[in-house]
């Protein structure tokens, strides 16, 4: 009896010696790796070698050994590319239009840049009184060639313009040029409306047209107008029909020059804005993994200056309104609501894709944890104390977002942290997903158990 135990015992003692020496004829530091597949077959921490400097690519911080580290090379494996201008998945050594503006490199004033024109005409004045009135009601257009690009009014109704005064206007137009052009030439054209005929209004320092052409150097940022003011007086003729208009022009950047439209108490808002490409490139490139509740946190960032000067833009609007920290905290909500909702999958193509606040408001598009991201930062920025509201069970199978916010008058549904001590305070609901919901108010989900955290 004793004996076939034994045997058993070296049987098997015998098939495991024969196994693990099989294993590491296969695998020798069982990594998982074939011997003859693996570049370091007795380091089990490394199996592959990719510019083959006898650093394994898990150590290795250049991986193809191109002088640009991993963490800042868009193709760490690819020693003819370290860079994506466009984000269109071809190297910029390979790409022949690196901003994807449709021209080539090589035609192209700026390759590395979509560049569009910004009309900014900041006053008006009737310098001849035509008539006894207080006022003359004054419309103006933007053509290029025989097209009209603009239309300039207020809210589709003149400006009543006061005779010989200045008039401030805020009248903003932006336009997509093309940028293998050096010259770009555009005609502004005024009106003085009357009854049965509107007539032209003189802004032309020349005799032979009331019409200003603006001739644009787009290689020099220049054009033909050094002090910036159309003004037909300077044609010293006798017209009594003369005005002067105040225009700015400046280059943007056309792809990331982004306008924001939204409906708050059914009143519109809307603002422009142009973010640096450089800056919504590194926030593409940074981490965007999860790994517990927390790590929604590190997506909310109140530091960046974009995000501050996007806040302050929702603030003065706040004050000129003259709304209440409570009106105020719903206003900037409504902002967030109408960014366009979209899966992850759909829009980065992967299951999870959470995005810093840069990259929804250039996308203009995100999923729940996005737009609370992008809320929490901006209520921060401005002194508000907020958290992520995390509901793993919101329906079924699916977890959800949204952002909890403490502000004096507050109402509705919150969450109280650290109850019955000192530092208790509350956070309001605020849903960013959909229009309409105000601080307080919850969408009709199938649990409301939810894990809280602190922006600190």
């Amino acid at each position: 009896m004793k004996s076939s135990v034994k045997l058993s015992t070296i049987l098997v003692i015998g098939l495991l010696v024969g196994a693990i020496f099989n294993q590491m004829l296969y695998d020798a530091d069982f990594d998982g790796v074939p011997n003859s597949e693996d570049s370091f077959p007795r380091d089990s921490s490394e199996w592959n070698d990719n510019d083959s400097d006898g650093i394994g690519d898990n150590l290795d911080i250049d991986d193809d050994n191109d002088g640009f580290n991993d963490s800042d090379d868009f193709f760490p494996f690819n020693s003819l590319e370290n860079s994506d201008n466009d984000l269109d998945g071809i190297g910029d050594n390979t790409d022949t239009d690196d901003d994807n503006d449709g021209f080539n490199d090589s035609e192209d004033i700026d390759q590395y840049n979509d560049l569009a024109l910004k009309f900014s005409f900041t006053e008006i004045q009737l310098i001849d009184k035509q008539n006894n009135k207080r006022t003359a009601p004054v419309i103006f257009f933007l053509y290029q060639g025989n097209e009209q690009l603009k239309r300039f009014d207020n809210a589709g109704n003149p400006w009543n313009v006061p005779w010989q005064e200045d008039f401030n206007l805020t009248a903003d137009f932006e336009y997509n040029i093309p940028d293998n052009q050096t010259f770009h030439e555009f005609t502004v054209v005024a009106y003085f409306l009357k009854y049965r005929n509107s007539e032209e209004l003189d802004i032309s320092s020349s005799n032979s047209t009331y019409t200003y052409t603006i001739i644009f150097n787009l290689e020099t940022r220049t054009w033909n107008k050094t002090n910036q003011t159309l003004n037909g007086s300077l044609d010293n003729s006798n017209d009594s029909n003369d005005a002067s208009l105040v225009l700015e022009i400046e280059v943007f950047n056309f792809g990331y020059l982004k306008s924001f439209k939204w409906l708050f108490r059914m009143t519109e808002y809307q603002f422009s804005y142009t973010f640096d490409p450089e800056r919504y490139s590194y926030y593409v490139s940074q981490p965007h993994m999860i790994s517990e509740y927390r790590d929604y946190l590190n997506f909310v960032t109140i530091d960046d200056y974009e995000l501050l000067e996007i806040a302050n833009i929702l603030h003065n609007i706040s004050q000129e309104e003259d709304f209440t920290l409570l009106d105020e905290i719903d206003f900037i909500l409504s902002f967030s609501q109408s960014l366009k909702y979209s899966e992850d999958n759909i829009t980065a193509g992967v299951g999870e894709y959470p995005r810093y606040p840069i990259e929804t408001l250039v996308d203009q598009t995100g999923d729940c944890e996005d737009t609370s991201a992008l809320l929490i930062s901006l209520v921060e920025i401005l002194g508000f104390d907020a958290s992520i509201i995390l509901i793993p069970e919101a329906w079924d199978g699916y977890g959800h977002a949204a952002v909890g916010i403490n502000v004096t008058g507050a109402e509705g549904v919150h969450y109280i942290l650290n109850e019955g001590k000192s530092n208790e305070i509350s956070y309001y609901y605020a849903e960013t997903t959909a229009p309409g919901w105000r601080l307080g108010e919850m969408p009709d989900l199938d649990s409301n158990s939810a894990y809280i955290y602190e922006a600190k």
